[in-house]
């Protein structure tokens, strides 16, 4: 058996400009960070006594003769992708909800892949895991969207990536001290709306949308470059949750559907109760808001944002692992 552990991500600044048809002509970058919630995906040998080849079990569970039967199109295609012949097993196991904004697909994806490889014994690294992840989400089974989360999951750690012309990507690893770090990381608080729902109508419509954007995008990718010039600097952190009201603002005209009333209310909200800025994760309209709040505000926010479930996190520094290996059975 083989058991991957890969992790979700937040991503603070610069989302939207990491699709491709956008960077291809006008380069892209985010600021984002893997945290301490996790994707777990085994991949274990099945017996020639059953009567299927193939079994995955996430919220359903299915058993197939060939794997171009499987209903799930990540499993479908990862394994179509890689021409995985062995009887297998699959099992899904996750920290959080999917469909939340935090990048749970690719981090199924990346997880899925890396344990495919470890089954056959492959060397593999983390920029090959990115790139046949988005080969699967993107190409084979189609979803639209960005690249910065296959990235996120397989690299791990609080980064600014870089995208341009047709898939030329560069991780830069943030040179902050753990210091200062923590002390960000203490200043957020993330609340789960309680919806789960694909993103897919959004990310198409500003998919759609991406030269009507153009200046918005350019915007965007501005407040990359002043929040990496903050983080790494001894500047008040609190400039960080304005650069987040800041962004969030643009972020909302990118597509409808991105903010809603729902989001609207506790959005307004948690800042009349002291948070500085803020953003939902994720594409939008559903999943998780992430706040910038002092530590003398916490309790106002907490308070007036009762009735949305707290999410605890802390910024990882791992990608993508293989956390258990079993030897084959003589």
């Amino acid at each position: 058996m083989i058991i991957s552990r890969t992790p979700f991500r937040i991503s603070f600044f610069g989302g939207g400009t990491d699709f491709i048809e956008h960077y291809r002509h006008h380069g892209g970058s985010v600021l984002c960070t893997s945290i301490n919630k996790y994707a777990y995906l085994s991949v274990h040998r099945l017996s020639a006594l059953f009567r299927h080849n193939y079994r995955a079990s996430y919220a359903q569970t299915e058993s197939v003769l060939d794997p171009a039967a499987f209903q799930h199109p990540l499993i479908r295609e990862c394994l179509l992708y890689l021409r995985i012949q062995d009887r297998m097993e699959i099992s899904h196991v996750s920290d959080l909800p999917s469909r939340t904004g935090l990048g749970t697909s690719s981090s199924f994806t990346v997880g899925l892949l890396h344990a495919l490889h470890a089954f056959r014994n492959d060397e593999v690294n983390p920029e090959e895991l990115a790139r046949e992840a988005i080969i699967v989400e993107r190409e084979r089974v189609g979803d639209t969207g960005g690249h910065q989360d296959q990235y996120a999951a397989a690299y791990g750690g609080f980064n600014r990536i870089d995208f341009k012309g047709d898939q030329d990507v560069i991780i830069r690893p943030l040179q902050v001290s753990s210091e200062r770090m923590q002390a960000l990381q203490s200043r957020l608080l993330c609340f789960y709306l309680g919806t789960e729902m694909s993103a897919e109508k959004i990310l198409q419509h500003q998919t759609e949308r991406t030269t009507v954007n153009q200046t918005r995008l350019t915007s965007l990718m501005d407040l990359v470059n002043e929040a990496h010039a903050l983080i790494e600097s001894d500047a008040p952190l609190r400039v960080w949750g304005e650069l987040m009201h800041a962004a969030w603002q643009i972020k909302k005209e990118l597509a409808s559907g991105i903010t809603n009333p729902m989001v609207d209310a506790a959005y307004d909200s948690a800042l009349r109760a002291g948070a500085l800025g803020g953003k939902i994760l994720g594409a939008g309209g559903r999943g998780f808001l992430c706040f910038y709040v002092e530590p003398e505000h916490h309790q106002a926010v907490r308070a007036t944002l009762s009735k949305l479930a707290e999410v605890p996190f802390a910024f990882s520094p791992t990608g993508s692992q293989i956390i258990f290996r079993s030897p084959e059975p003589e």
